[in-house]
């Protein structure tokens, strides 16, 4: 099975090799850390040379928009009192064009580096471009989850494609002339979703879907990620002092340099001083997971008051200090949010859901005969992503064939920014 596997990715990959696939970094898991230098990134001045408002220090105040959105009228907890409307972002057209829906990976906001660079690859290609946050993000659970209890997918996809219908409505349709969607880590699953749900419910007929990095099955992937930090460490403290010594060795060597920008290349260029062992990266990217979970669990837990971090029936005030709640959180693996406060909100709502149709139907093998006849929905990843199995990229293969392309390096969403992957994603959508 598994040399099936390595062949058809051979194949796939092949091309890219031949045609001198440079991204810089062969090690997935620094791929994840460092993501795409500046000098490699895709030159947006390719698509379309720079206008004035691209150059304006206010264009956001022109064609780039943070907006925010009431979804649901409902009483929120004083401590996200902030966080009541859907905020989301917009980039317009002066004219009738077509609109990319881009979907924020697990944790992550709409105005994230790899959302807002996305928005404006394709704005000056033509599009209207809205950036969405994950349902995992705090802001969405606060404002857009319908349960404020995130991580089923179907759940969060109906919750999505409410928020999308919505925004297009107050956008106008009438200055839409396509739909399209795209998204990359969980927002790739969650697109392949939105695209299977969009059939039955048709309020956009999505003519192009791209799943970028995508998890094949949110339980495998997650609990890859988990055992990144899991593995690695003895205990939480040990975690913590290994994160701690990164961040105080990055700061010196900030402090000793003479560059500005605390961004990708120059941690690149620290890199090379001081190579991170693949331990610390593999700590690095679990602790980030980490994170990202605790915050959603302690956003969803003050909504619900379920009192699975938050004592049942307290209530946090405005200068309380968090640092008990978020302390307890962190030490919540994704497999025990599933088992211990997803599955038992699941099974109070439908007594005959069991822990494995949960776990199925947050799989994209759960939509699979959809997948593979949806000509319009395709596929970009990587060989070395270290949240899909062999068994993921057969299944990845076996559905969408020739619609599947695989990059040969660039771990984990790393190469999302790199010239050849940020053209093959514009000639996909010019189609």
């Amino acid at each position: 099975m598994h040399r099936v596997v390595l062949f058809c990715l051979f194949a796939l990959t092949a091309a890219f090799s031949a045609q001198a696939y440079d991204y810089p970094f062969t090690n997935p898991y620094e791929a994840t850390v460092f993501g795409t230098l500046p000098r490699d990134e895709f030159d947006l001045s390719s698509v379309r040379p720079a206008g004035f408002s691209d150059l304006n220090p206010l264009r956001d105040l022109g064609v780039v928009r943070s907006r925010e959105m009431l979804l649901h009228d409902r009483p929120v907890p004083e401590i996200l009192w902030y966080d009541d409307t859907l905020q989301y972002t917009l980039a317009q057209q002066r004219d009738k064009a077509p609109l990319l829906f881009i979907l924020a990976g697990t944790g992550s906001s709409h105005e994230s580096a790899t959302c807002s660079f996305l928005q404006r690859v394709f704005h000056r290609a033509g599009f209207h471009v809205v950036t969405l946050s994950s349902p995992t993000y705090p802001n969405f659970v606060v404002s857009a989850s319908a349960t404020q209890v995130p991580g089923y997918i179907p759940h969060d996809v109906a919750d999505l494609y409410q928020a999308m219908d919505a925004i297009a409505d107050q956008l106008g349709r009438d200055r839409i002339s396509s739909f399209h969607l795209a998204g990359y880590s969980l927002g790739g699953t969650q697109a392949a979703f939105l695209a299977e749900l969009d059939t039955r419910e048709g309020r956009f007929g999505f003519e192009k879907v791209l799943l970028l990095n995508p998890a094949v099955n949110l339980m495998t992937s997650a609990i890859r990620l988990d055992h990144l930090l899991s593995d690695n460490v003895a205990d939480r403290s040990e975690a913590a002092r290994t994160v701690a010594g990164l961040v105080r060795q990055l700061s010196e060597a900030y402090r000793s340099s003479d560059q500005v920008n605390f961004g990708d290349e120059f941690l690149f260029a620290l890199h090379r001083n001081r190579t991170i062992s693949e331990k610390e990266l593999k700590i690095l990217i679990g602790v980030a997971f980490r994170l990202s979970l605790a915050s959603m669990v302690f956003t969803s837990d003050t909504c619900t008051g379920a009192g699975y971090i938050v004592p049942r029936g307290h209530r946090i005030v405005k200068d309380e200090s968090l640092a008990p709640y978020l302390d307890s959180a962190v030490g919540v693996s994704f497999e025990d949010y599933v088992r211990e406060y997803l599955l038992p909100f699941l099974q109070f709502q439908d007594p005959a859901i069991t822990p494995e149709k949960a776990v199925a139907a947050c799989s994209l093998e759960a939509i699979g005969p959809f997948l593979r006849g949806a000509e319009g929905v395709a596929v970009m990843t990587n060989a070395d992503d270290p949240i899909l199995t062999p068994e993921n990229f057969a299944f990845l293969e076996r559905t969408f064939g020739p619609r599947l392309t695989v990059f040969p390096v660039g771990g984990h969403c790393g190469n999302l920014r790199f010239r050849d992957n940020v053209a093959a994603m514009l000639d996909f959508f010019r189609k």
